[in-house]
């Protein structure tokens, strides 16, 4: 296919082909920007009439797709059809597919595998939320950008009718992701792509797929029927819990998996809070963007990442205090107390004495540049944030480890020997924001690491709702060249949600979670959250959070949630004259007219029954905290049923109810409308009548069969 323009986008040269058609670069000059245009081709063998189908649903499902509003789903702009061409034009991104860390030879780190996965179930959720389900989950459609963050490609191209198992003997789609209710052609929810998911976290965990055959007959029957080795089988690092994890993830019956990816995402973060931090630079090259490289004048370091949930050791909340004895002593100077110097002078004349000496020793290993006071050998790259503002800031290091330090030399010295530093100059931007080293709020514009320290530091910047992080080691910094930019993105964190007393229902935005307290919901920053909490005899808690409100503060807000108890009034129902009723609440029966009845304060659906009398009435009162009601309820007056059959030989039902054979005489009922069965014993025949008794009157019912 040679296409130079699709509707009222350019082509500019084809950059892929799959087995749904071929992709191209194209632009589009209304915003002039990139994009990228995927086409449709229909199968060998199909005929016009099923192609034009297949183009009309093909289009119907991606205009669908294209609602799909979320930072980890590729976005649809457009769909259409040129001179009988079907195509969508969509987000265009540079980066890797997932495919090449589903071997053994390349897998990433657990915990990069962790926020891959929970990016991938995030737009899942969002996506099954929305009434789409992808049907093509699999590592080629998990693609990674800049900043380890993960887009969910061929949204809508998933859904076409022909990605099922043949068509005219082509092959399309791959069995060894298909759930076992889409092998079987049944209907589908989200449940489905979640199994998908599930084998795609196998892959990454073991480099291995669990279901694995020379043919697809093989796959499909180990698919449908056997249950695969657990992951430990392969990789002996993963932690025990993750065997069941993958076992309820890779279920057979969709009502035994996971319901939603967000509780396979928990129990995986909960699988592997225990293991040690890992660097990044275990995983793969990240994908650099040649516009930002040619500015920095160097390749973007490979331990930078966007915002979101961390690979390694997370930033923890500001303010926490460093323990270095340069961190007291910048705090004392800040608050107007004696320094280090000051208050130990015996001390810091003899670490000046042991340097001293150092340098007489060792000259040949000092030389200007290693003095704490000469120039800095490599240059300084500016650190600052994108998407918002960051407060200047300095660090140094005890034992080439990261502090808020004093001056350099201070800072030197404080480490117990003079070596080769790296200096950072922060640059100060506006609107506000904080930067973090190791958790620890950075005070002045430097950051100072041995390069002798070879441990990674993370690098938090911090504004509002959005976040960045870079994890990176003393030679990262020193070996690169140009400006370290922190692209703030949304903060995606787990989030434990506990109150007192426990056991409340959970709802996320008017939804149920299905979850309740104390549990974990998987929460972004920078949209808008309503989080209500439910338990029955307490009021309903409520937090409303809008899009730029203070993370931390809500984290810190959820921790613990007090429920109000709600209080107590009483009820109290007269007695009718004439006969008993008992008062029920729903199917529970709470007391007896006449009675004081203790009940929650608010409205209340009341029935009052007197089941020998036929007697059904509802009312609805208002009960007031502190305070007795005595609501008005009228029930209805007492007449009598006579029912006559012949023959005789019947059974007498009212309102569903046996009452007994015939003939009844006189049988005390409830005034209003009754339905009478008469059923001859004999044959079985049957008469059903309506009647309407009237109070202090007998009603007469006659029956022959």
């Amino acid at each position: 296919m040679n296409l130079t323009q699709l509707g009222r986008f350019q082509i500019i040269r084809q950059i892929g082909r799959g087995a749904m058609g071929q992709v191209f670069l194209a632009r589009d000059p209304k915003i002039d920007r990139q994009i990228a245009i995927k086409t449709i081709v229909h199968p060998p063998g199909i005929s016009p009439e099923e192609a034009q189908e297949t183009s009309r649903r093909f289009l119907r499902e991606a205009q669908a797709a294209g609602k799909l509003l979320h930072p980890n789903i590729v976005t649809i702009f457009d769909v259409g059809e040129e001179e009988g061409v079907s195509f969508i034009a969509m987000e265009f991104i540079e980066g890797e597919t997932l495919e090449k860390h589903a071997r053994p030879d390349s897998l990433l780190p657990l915990r990069r595998v962790q926020e891959l996965i929970s990016q991938a179930a995030s737009a899942l959720d969002y996506a099954h939320d929305h009434g789409i389900i992808h049907r093509d989950v699999k590592p080629a459609n998990l693609m990674v950008l800049k900043g380890w963050v993960l887009k969910v490609t061929d949204f809508g191209l998933a859904k076409s009718p022909q990605a099922n198992l043949t068509q005219a003997g082509v092959l399309l789609g791959t069995p060894s992701y298909m759930s076992p209710e889409q092998i079987q052609g049944r209907d589908l929810d989200g449940r489905s792509d979640l199994f998908s998911l599930g084998v795609v976290l196998y892959e990454l965990l073991t480099g291995v797929r669990p279901f694995e055959g020379d043919s697809i007959s093989t796959i499909i029957y180990r698919v449908l029927y056997e249950d695969p080795r657990p992951p430990a089988a392969h990789n002996a690092a993963l932690p025990p819990e993750v065997n069941g994890i993958l076992e309820r993830a890779l279920a057979k019956d969709p009502s035994e998996r996971y319901q939603r990816g967000s509780d396979l995402v928990a129990d995986l973060s909960r699988a592997f809070a225990g293991l040690p931090p890992e660097t990044l630079a275990q995983g793969f090259p990240r994908p650099a963007s040649p516009k930002s490289t040619e500015r920095a004048g160097a390749a973007v370091p490979p331990t930078l990442r966007k915002g979101g949930r961390g690979a390694g050791r997370r930033a923890g909340p500001p303010g926490q205090a460093a323990g270095p004895a340069a961190l007291r002593d910048a705090a004392a100077a800040a608050k107007g107390r004696p320094a280090f110097v000051a208050r130990h002078p015996l001390k810091f004349a003899a670490i000046i004495g042991t340097a001293a000496l150092g340098l007489v020793m060792f000259p040949k290993r000092a030389d200007r540049h290693d003095l704490p006071g000469g120039p800095d050998p490599f240059p300084a790259p500016a650190i600052g944030a994108s998407g918002g503002g960051l407060t200047p800031a300095s660090v140094g290091g005890a034992d080439g480890g990261p502090g808020l330090a004093a001056p350099p030399a201070a800072a030197a010295l404080a480490r117990g020997a003079v070596g080769r530093q790296v200096v950072i100059d922060v640059a100060t931007v506006p609107h506000g924001g904080a930067i973090f080293l190791d958790s620890t709020p950075l005070l002045e514009p430097k950051v100072v690491l041995s390069l002798s320290d070879p441990k990674p530091h993370e690098i938090v910047a911090q504004a509002g709702c959005r976040y960045a992080v870079a994890e990176m080691t003393a030679s990262d910094l020193a070996s690169f060249k140009g400006p370290l930019v922190l692209e703030l993105a949304p903060r995606k964190a787990d989030v434990p949600i506990a109150s007192e007393p426990p056991n409340a229902r959970i709802l996320l935005n008017g939804r149920d979670t299905g979850k309740l307290t104390p549990a974990v919901l998987t929460l972004a920053g920078c949209e808008e959250r309503r989080i209500v909490l439910e338990r029955e005899g307490y009021r309903p808690w409520k937090g409303g959070y809008d899009a730029d409100d203070d993370f931390d503060a809500m984290v810190e807000a959820l921790k613990k949630v007090s429920l109000e108890p709600i209080p107590a009034g009483s009820l109290l129902v007269k007695r009718s004259p004439e006969y008993d009723v008992d008062i029920y609440a729903g199917d529970a029966r709470i007391g007896r007219a006449g009675e004081v009845i203790s009940l929650k304060e608010g409205k209340h659906s009341l029935t009052f029954r007197n089941d020998k009398l036929f007697v059904h009435e509802t009312a609805k009162v208002t009960v007031a905290a502190g305070k007795t009601t005595t609501p008005v309820v009228t029930l209805p007056a007492l007449g009598s049923l006579t029912v006559h059959a012949q023959p005789s030989n019947c059974k007498v039902y009212v309102d569903g109810v046996y009452v007994d054979v015939t003939p009844i005489l006189d049988l005390p009922i409830a005034s209003g409308g009754h339905r009478v069965k008469v059923v001859f014993v004999p044959n079985g025949a049957e008469r059903e009548i309506a009647v309407t008794v009237d109070g202090r009157k007998n009603s007469l019912v006659t029956v022959k069969f």
